[in-house]
């Protein structure tokens, strides 16, 4: 200040009020220079950080999984993942050399959320942001899956085992957990894919049951997998009936003679056959026996020609070859009101075997007389479709009595195998019915049907008889060919 003249300053209370005002200034200044820096938010620096790239997301249970990439700058230490408008975030640290980082981010709704990425340096500058979305799934999605069905769960004695047969898995079906015991008490656990179309369950215990869930996961990329509950199986046993219950039993097996008409005469009454052999004489019988490898035994075999074969030179629209109890027939292979009876045999339809659209009757349980003698209570018969059927029809006396279709499966695992039929039957008009179809290969039953009440009685009958063969229909005659179905072993008891 010696340099100030007194033309500056005319008096030492000007150069007074001079450091006044300095000092005053130099104070506002530096006041507003901390208000400026305090005000910064360290997301929005202007100092340059490389932003976060490679950026995607992977949905979870309540959760999601963020990945990204970092610049290999020394001077990045961590990132941050805000969601809830940026309300709720994850700070993610760095280690040297590591660019590859992730964050799960947890408790979050089920909905589609929105992520904002950042990086910072050890000053707490931040990166541009990079923004993401990623879907978090929970009960909303969880309350939409359902076990993946099965078409059935047999057991096989010769294994012995469990054999399970799967319905089409659902979308996002990523497999299948199964539990049971062994025969041996150990706790067994497998785990099946979803592409498995069937399961065996090894030393299986006949009776028992198996429990089962299905894996489901809401995308490929999900990071969780979803779980429907337990459910529990039976595997009930074969059914083992060795015909001891019943009081009277009638077997026919094919002995190798050739007289088959005569066999058949024997065992079950005159005329038990009928045959289109009228209709065709050059063909000879229709019914004769021939020795089969498979059984190691004489068996019946039952032909049927597309052209000229018709129903026993009477009806030009079907055809019929079939052998039957009736009247003349012994009582012991005729049902009469509240009789109790099994019926049991063999047959074998040969591969690639062409049912009708109208009908294919392979078996059937008629009445002998009465009012009512053309329906039949009971049929067995391939249907044609797409693919073909094998249908089990129930006729009641009358139509509010009769149940109609009551089971319905694929053809194709019946044509060309042994299969062993039990059909038992009580007679009356609340009658009760059970049917076993079982391969006889392996074991296997294929079809199962029972019922405690189905109406087995007609007008007027005195007595209700069984038929067997092959008797179908002539209508789309151009999906037909000749065809040979075997028989074997037949029993028939009463208690």
């Amino acid at each position: 200040m010696a340099f100030l003249s007194q033309k500056s300053f005319a008096t030492n209370s000007d150069m007074i009020r001079y450091f006044i005002l300095l000092a005053a200034i130099i104070i506002l200044s530096q006041g507003c220079g901390e208000k400026e820096l305090d005000a910064i938010d360290e997301k929005e620096t202007s100092v340059s950080i490389e932003k976060v790239s490679s950026i995607s997301t992977f949905p979870g249970k309540n959760r999601v999984k963020v990945i990204w990439k970092v610049a290999d700058n020394p001077a990045i230490k961590k990132c941050r993942v805000y969601w809830d408008d940026d309300q709720k975030w994850i700070e993610v640290p760095i280690t040297p050399g590591n660019v590859n980082l992730e964050a799960v981010i947890p408790d979050l709704e089920e909905k589609n959320h929105t992520f904002s990425v950042y990086a910072y340096d050890d000053k707490g500058n931040a990166s541009p942001k990079v923004i993401t979305n990623g879907r978090a799934y929970g009960n909303e999605y969880q309350n939409t899956l359902t076990n993946r069905p099965l078409k059935k769960a047999v057991f096989r004695e010769q294994t012995p085992e469990a054999y399970i047969e799967w319905d089409n898995a659902a979308a996002g079906t990523l497999g299948l957990q199964v539990k049971y015991l062994s025969s041996e008490a150990n706790e067994q656990s497998l785990y099946i894919p979803y592409s498995a179309l069937n399961t065996s369950l090894a030393n299986f215990t006949p009776g028992e049951s198996f429990s089962y869930r299905t894996l489901y996961v809401p995308t490929v990329s999900s990071i969780d997998t979803f779980y429907t509950a337990y459910e529990s199986i039976k595997v009930d046993p074969l059914p083992v009936d060795n015909l001891s219950n019943y009081s009277t039993l009638v077997t026919l097996n094919a002995s190798g003679a050739g007289n088959v008409y005569e066999q058949f005469k024997t065992a079950w009454g005159s005329n038990a056959e009928e045959t289109p052999d009228c209709r065709h004489p050059q063909f000879g019988q229709h019914i004769s026996e021939e020795h089969n490898s498979e059984l190691n035994k004489y068996v019946f075999s039952f032909y049927a020609h597309v052209t000229p074969d018709d129903d026993r030179c009477s009806a030009t629209d079907r055809q019929r070859t079939e052998v039957k109890t009736h009247s003349p027939s012994r009582s012991t292979v005729k049902a009469f009101l509240n009789d109790e009876m099994v019926f049991r045999w063999k047959f074998k339809l040969a591969a690639g075997f062409q049912p009708s659209s109208g009908f294919t009757h392979i078996h059937q349980i008629k009445a002998g007389d009465g009012t009512n003698d053309g329906s039949p209570l009971i049929t067995i018969t391939p249907r044609y479709g797409n693919p073909n059927k094998l249908e089990i029809i129930h006729t009641g006396n009358t139509s509010g009595t009769t149940q109609g279709k009551v089971r319905i499966v694929n053809l194709a695992p019946f044509e060309g195998e042994w299969i062993e039929a039990t059909e038992k039957m009580k007679f009356s008009s609340n009658g009760t019915y059970e049917l076993v179809l079982k391969r006889v290969s392996d074991g296997e039953v294929l079809l199962t049907y029972n019922s405690s009440n189905m109406d087995f009685w007609r007008t007027a009958a005195t007595f209700i008889r069984p038929k067997w063969g092959i008797y179908r229909s002539l209508s789309n005659q151009e999906r037909l060919r000749d065809e040979k179905v075997l028989f074997a072993d037949f029993e028939i008891g009463k208690k």
